[in-house]
């Protein structure tokens, strides 16, 4: 049974294409899309929406845009800037100026944070800060589909990229790369730092900060992965691919996955989406990283390796999204990564959302990424595609003790109906490890995982395999009973298989069965042959008649004939010589054999046995 997971909606008057919460407040979500340019009735905005309660979304403050410009296609939270939050987007200049070979699509907002002293006339208010154009491509269907920033830190500047995206084929695709201008300043313009051009478009994209003063993008076309260093030492343009998605043989010689969507986990691991050739599936994919250039150890081959494979629910045929959450972040950029558990969540092309947690294990220098399992599968969150998905940063409570739960927030967005969906998922603070002593442990953070429960991939289906082979291996064993005659017919298999089948194989069952019931009757004549020889006489006048076995010298044949005499000896009596040369004249006479035994030899008298034998017996 899937859990229960509390979640809140909200549909706006126009299509949603783009979402990010405040990496300062969970409690703040900006959303934004619109109609176009020249589509009557359907306007382009930028919402601000309070996301506190779990059952209920509401719109705190609002912009509408100019209808003769571009929907609002990409949007990332920045940093504080005063009382407000500044809000970067993707926007597209009028059709008019992009002719002109002018489109300002890079955006800077400010939204305004609600005051706690005093109302504002009118309620927060989103005001428009600057325009500014990364992109040096002419290609007037060009667009900033991708935006990303790196995750703030207190006192270093953040760094973002833009992609671009084309409405029809693809040319001159691009990745600009650009410095957040630090929020105490007056400019809001991103500060430019070069241009990447691109073979292929980049499918996705994200930005990590891995030192100080040391930055890492790694962006996925539909089958590689690059990287690319950013500090003040590399050449921007150094990319570096990092893998190439193989070939699927048993698909076909050009059929391979492709990939969807990327997200650091860490400096050293990815995570990507990738989808199977024709719809068949997809795949959860996690990868090793090579080391920066300059941080740590020299990687020589400088490729990724893969770390992590799971599929995705069957229903989900395509992934169309990711979103990664960590809820146990480093409070540095220049600080380890330790033991963490990750949420992360995949849309699929039927309006789902699936969860799943992952492991992230630190010690002695070495670190792994394991134990994907899935929490459950949201089925038809949205009427039609899922076109935004992202995590709310997790902010621990910062009082011990604190009555207010743990959690952290999923906000999903449908762009055919208008929706924006929120939901908040359960933590819960691991207690702490027995083996560290009191006084570091005031010092160790509290670590949280998510308090819903999760399962890896189960065996049901091997079991079932087993299950209908045993049956089916159980059923073939029948029919070829029947159709050898061997076993009582309850299939009928051997009024449908063509009787060639089963003649051969009749016969030479018979054939043994003929055989061996010959032996079997050969071996009961031996061990019957003394009884007939010496048994069947019957007494005469009460007395017992006495016979001689007497043996032809030169001659192999013994006979049975009346005569007065010695008398003989029990078979124990001879003597061991004696008992040889008996079991030799009575083999080679054919009248007994090893496999018989001297068991038949009893109530037997033996006399010498020599040139000239002569042997008395009695019944």
């Amino acid at each position: 049974m899937a859990p229960a997971i509390p979640s809140a909606e909200i549909r706006l008057s126009y299509p949603l294409y783009a979402l990010d919460f405040d990496p300062q407040d969970a409690n703040r979500l900006v959303v934004g899309g619109g109609g176009g340019a020249g589509r009557s009735g359907v306007g382009n905005q930028i919402s601000v929406l309070d996301t506190s309660t779990k059952e209920a979304l509401q719109v705190v403050s609002e912009i509408e845009l100019s209808r003769d410009e571009d929907s609002v296609n990409t949007i990332a939270v920045g940093p504080r800037k005063k009382n407000s939050v500044l809000v970067y987007a993707g926007i597209n200049s009028s059709e008019e100026d992009v002719k002109k070979g002018k489109n300002e699509h890079f955006r800077v907002f400010a939204a305004d944070l609600p005051s706690k002293s005093k109302a504002t006339a009118g309620g927060p208010k989103i005001t428009e800060l600057s325009r500014s154009s990364l992109f040096t491509t002419k290609d007037t269907e060009a667009y900033q589909r991708v935006l990303r920033i790196s995750q703030p830190y207190e006192g270093s500047k953040q760094v973002g990229a833009v992609a671009t995206g084309v409405y029809r084929a693809a040319k001159d695709p691009q990745i600009a790369i650009f410095d957040v201008p630090p929020a105490t300043g007056n400019n809001t313009a991103p500060k430019p730092g070069g241009n990447l051009e691109l073979v292929k478009e980049a499918m996705d994209m994200d930005i990590i900060q891995i030192s100080d003063d040391d930055y890492q993008l790694a962006y996925c076309d539909d089958y590689d992965i690059h990287t690319l260093d950013i500090n003040n030492k590399s050449d921007p343009k150094q990319l570096n691919c990092v893998w190439t998605m193989p070939h699927d043989e048993s698909m076909g010689a050009k059929a391979r996955p492709s990939f969807r969507s990327i997200r650091y986990l860490t400096p050293t691991f990815v995570l990507c989406v990738a989808n199977l050739p024709q719809a068949s599936g997809c795949v959860l994919q996690g990868f090793r990283l090579p080391n920066p250039a300059g941080i740590g150890k020299e990687d020589k081959e400088g490729k990724a390796r893969l770390a992590l494979s799971v599929h995705l629910p069957k229903n989900v045929r395509r992934g169309t999204g990711l979103a990664v959450g960590n809820l146990s972040p480093p409070a540095t950029p220049s600080q380890k990564q330790g033991d963490t558990q990750f949420v992360i969540a995949v849309t699929g092309q039927d309006s789902s959302i699936t969860l799943y947690t992952l492991e992230h294990q630190a010690l002695a220098g070495l670190t792994l990424i394991s134990n994907c399992h899935i929490i459950t599968t949201l089925k038809e969150v949205h009427p039609g595609p899922i076109s935004g998905l992202a995590f709310s940063n997790f902010v621990p409570p910062p009082v011990p003790g604190s009555k207010s739960p743990a959690t952290i927030k999923l906000a999903s967005i449908g762009s055919m109906g208008n929706t924006c969906v929120v939901h908040t998922l359960p933590l819960k603070k691991l207690p702490p490890s027995t083996s560290v002593s009191s006084s570091v442990k005031s010092l160790v953070p509290a670590r949280y995982v998510i308090a819903l429960k999760s399962h890896g991939p189960g065996h049901k289906g091997f079991l079932l395999f087993l299950a209908i082979s045993a049956v089916l291996i159980a059923v073939l064993a029948q029919a070829l009973m029947e159709v050898n005659g061997l076993a009582r017919p309850i299939l009928g298999t051997k009024h449908v298989v063509p009787a060639s089948w089963q003649a051969p194989y009749i016969k030479g069952l018979r054939e043994e069965a003929r055989t061996k019931k010959l032996q079997q009757q050969e071996e009961q004549e031996r061990s019957n042959l003394l009884a007939d020889i010496l048994g069947q006489q019957q007494p005469q006048d009460g007395g017992v008649p006495k016979v001689v076995l007497k043996q032809e010298e030169g001659s192999n044949e013994i006979k049975m004939v009346e005569e007065d005499g010695e008398k003989g000896k029990e078979w124990e009596e001879l003597p061991v010589e004696q008992q040889e040369l008996w079991k030799k004249a009575l083999k080679k006479a054919g009248h007994w054999g090893e496999d018989v035994g001297e068991a038949v030899f009893k109530g037997v008298l033996f006399g010498e046995i020599g040139g000239l034998v002569g042997a008395f017996v009695r019944g």
